[in-house]
């Protein structure tokens, strides 16, 4: 493991941030995701391909007479706008400067005269401040997405169609409330 000393400023700040200046964030993170995704499908089809059987093909024809199929692109659509916040994040990091693992920037305050202060978020309009917010945005998404997930595959057994163009719904509404929070 790499222990690489990062030059920061007198307040600890990087003076240079974790991405390279090419190629922009969003091409970043969907190369990768789409290496992923190549990796992860081609192993999932030889899985598939191995055991073909009549156990699979049962399984398959279980999905498509009950239309199934709409819980694995309500998935994709998941993973998309999860994508899609991470995108913004990662924006926000490269503005920012902050390194992995750190999440947050935080800043004292109230200490003026005293040694003691209070430690919060440091929430401005700088990009700091947008870096917090963009990574609370995700985190939001995920304090609820356990429940989520739970009620789709609930909700979605029984009506797929539906769920999907729901789960279009949260996931929109999720990413306008993510990109204008890290604005606000």
């Amino acid at each position: 493991m790499s222990t690489k000393k990062i030059e920061t400023d007198s307040k600890g700040i990087p003076l240079k941030g974790p991405y390279p200046d090419n190629p922009p964030v969003a091409v970043l993170y969907l190369v990768m995701t789409t290496v992923q995704t190549f990796i992860t499908t081609a192993i999932a089809y030889y899985v598939i391909a191995k055991d073909n059987t009549t156990k699979t093909d049962a399984k398959l024809a279980l999905l498509i007479e009950h239309d199934l199929g709409y819980l694995y692109v309500t998935s994709i659509i998941y993973k998309l706008g999860f994508l899609l916040m991470g995108i913004n994040a990662g924006q926000t990091r490269k503005e920012s400067k902050i390194h992995t693992p750190d999440q947050h920037v935080y800043q004292v305050q109230g200490a003026e005269g005293s040694k003691l202060g209070y430690v919060l978020l440091q929430n401005d309009d700088q990009a700091f401040g947008r870096f917090n917010r963009a990574q609370r945005a995700i985190a939001n998404y995920l304090e609820t997405f356990p429940q989520v997930v739970f009620y789709t595959l609930l909700a979605g057994f029984m009506y797929p169609k539906e769920v999907m163009i729901l789960a279009i719904l949260l996931i929109l509404s999720r990413l306008v409330n993510a990109i204008g929070y890290t604005k606000s």
